[in-house]
């Protein structure tokens, strides 16, 4: 049974952090493979600035591609054939429909959204079924269902977002410390943001 970590996320612009994340889970023995589920749209997320589907596919390929482990850092754009928004509960249903005799799948989450996850459609059915891993982020508190999740305090953490990434290239700034070449190459080569 091949155990995959699932990496949900917009990855508006996929970034160093991301992937640095995906390494460390395998090589911690975390998932014999991580695979970056891109989000169409996040019900919790409004976002203006979200660059095309398709465009943060291609990013994402190209990031994981680059990585250190491409045949284990895989991505997928199963949420877009998937009914929409999109949401958590939904997909991992479909997953364990189409793959559960192959795979047994666990999440990988930031800190951000263990805040709310008690908001997240059917969240109980996720606790219950998935295990659940968080990473850090600066200024978030991990407590609430601590005793439900294993918190990843060796990860590694980045002082960057996309958002930073996208707002240093709206003010014409360098983005190559935060996103790899083949992305920042795809972003300029769009001229996303």
């Amino acid at each position: 049974m091949k155990r995959v970590l699932l990496y949900f996320g917009s990855f508006n612009p996929v970034h160093h952090g991301h992937i640095a994340l995906a390494e460390y889970a395998v090589e911690r023995g975390i998932a014999d493979e991580v695979i970056l589920i891109v989000s169409p749209q996040n019900p919790h997320k409004q976002s203006s600035d979200l660059a095309p589907e398709f465009s943060r596919y291609e990013m994402c390929t190209a990031a994981c591609q680059a990585s250190k482990y491409p045949e284990k850092i895989l991505v997928s754009a199963v949420e877009f054939t998937l009914p929409r928004p999109s949401y958590t509960i939904d997909t991992l249903r479909f997953l364990n429909d189409n793959f559960g005799e192959q795979m047994r799948f666990s999440i990988l989450m930031g800190a951000d959204n263990v805040e709310r996850f008690d908001s997240w459609k059917e969240y109980e059915q996720i606790l219950e079924n998935y295990p659940i891993f968080v990473y850090p982020r600066p200024g978030y508190n991990v407590e609430k269902l601590a005793d439900k999740m294993t918190y990843l305090s060796d990860a590694p953490l980045f002082d960057f977002s996309a958002t930073d990434i996208r707002r240093s290239l709206a003010a014409g700034e360098a983005i190559e410390a935060m996103v790899c070449p083949e992305v920042e190459r795809y972003i300029r080569n769009n001229k996303l943001w």
